[in-house]
């Protein structure tokens, strides 16, 4: 694992050399450089839905414990944190002072390991608004500084969102990032122009237009919150069984109504894709998705993901319960981390998922859950 001896040299150094994160291809210049081991390898883990609450600045025991058994074992350089960090249904979390408390034990916990961390914003970490309330950028500003030099800033303003960018990953000596993970603010909610529920928000176009532009070939994972609803058509899932009661409630027999373009079906996890389906997937609505807020040039994330053609995989949050990864039938490989968190809703094994990227493009990745500690 980086030490943070190590970390806070080779981020001045790269500083001091003015150069970007993406060698030649543009991106955040703050981002600091992350390099391969001597094995050939750089493994980090991904954290999502903490749902954190203040709870007296301690962290829910049984998450203390999977977060150490997860760093004790698997030795992580980095750790990616994709929303939902603090329980934004809780009237008071993001309010002044609350927040501080929320946030404080967990980001102890990070500085106390010596691990640098990228933070993104999920729908409710800036549920509640107003003046006495912590927006994103706020909350950003808080987590950069109380991480310190631990703290990955990877954030292009320019970009919509708080915390959009991307971290790069360099073999020893090397110029050009041989792997990039894209960590991107999915949004909340977009903004409600009838009665009905509008949905979750999704990627806007500039960030769409950006990530085609420097993303050039170097292989990339990508990370967000809230998921693609392109996960419900494309051979991940397949149509459950008839079921006789039409209002049944969902479940892995009788199937989990997804979003579907020619409306919601009952559907189950295809044969031959890992993890598990537990909950309906919960990605913005398909108008949403497909408007020209959320598209460039009328493409859709999903759409550039394919005419880019360098992504290794994208993986979310959001559904707390859901572990499946798999490649679809475009080739796209799409997975869901489970939530870490005892705030909210779970399965009663809350977990993180591990990954170990390679130079070549290369990647594994496996969920490590409390029952794993």
């Amino acid at each position: 694992m980086i030490t943070r001896r190590s970390f806070i040299a080779s981020s001045a150094a790269f500083a001091a050399a003015g150069c970007a994160s993406f060698g030649d291809n543009g991106g955040a210049a703050n981002a600091p450089r992350f390099e391969f081991g001597p094995d050939g390898k750089f493994t980090f883990l991904h954290l999502t839905d903490l749902h954190l609450n203040p709870n007296g600045r301690r962290l829910h025991p049984r998450v203390e414990r999977v977060l150490r058994a997860a760093f004790a074992k698997h030795a992580p350089s980095l750790l990616v944190l994709t929303g939902d960090n603090v329980n934004g249904q809780n009237g008071d979390v993001n309010a002044h002072g609350k927040f501080e408390e929320a946030v404080d034990p967990m980001i102890d916990l990070f500085c106390e390991a010596g691990i640098p961390f990228c933070v993104t914003f999920g729908n409710h970490d800036s549920e509640l608004k107003g003046p006495d309330r912590f927006s994103r950028q706020e909350q950003y500003d808080y987590y950069k500084s109380r991480g310190g030099e631990l703290f990955v800033d990877h954030d292009v303003p320019e970009l919509h969102g708080v915390g959009s960018g991307v971290v790069s990953l360099f073999e020893r000596g090397a110029r050009r990032p041989s792997f990039n993970l894209f960590v991107m603010d999915s949004g909340d909610y977009p903004e409600k122009t009838g009665p009905d529920w509008p949905g979750y928000e999704g990627c806007q176009t500039d960030q769409i237009a950006w990530y085609e532009r420097v993303s050039g070939k170097t292989p990339c994972l990508w990370f967000q919150h809230i998921i693609v609803p392109d996960v419900n058509i494309h051979g991940l899932f397949v149509d459950a069984p008839p079921c006789a009661d039409p209002k049944a409630k969902e479940g892995p027999e009788t199937g989990y109504r997804m979003d579907c373009p020619d409306g919601p079906r009952r559907m189950l996890l295809a044969p031959g894709v890992a993890g598990t389906l537990k909950e309906h997937t919960c990605p913005p609505y398909w108008r949403t998705y497909r408007d020209a807020a959320h598209t460039f040039e009328g493409r859709t994330l999903y759409d550039s993901w394919r005419r880019t053609g360098n992504l290794r995989g994208a993986y979310f949050g959001h559904d707390h319960m859901n572990t499946f990864d798999g490649t679809d039938a475009n080739g796209i490989r799409l997975g869901m981390t489970k939530c870490c968190t005892f705030g909210s809703y779970n399965d009663n094994n809350i977990g993180v998922r591990v990954f170990t990227v390679r130079p070549d493009g290369t990647y594994a990745t496996s969920i490590f859950a409390e029952a794993d500690c």
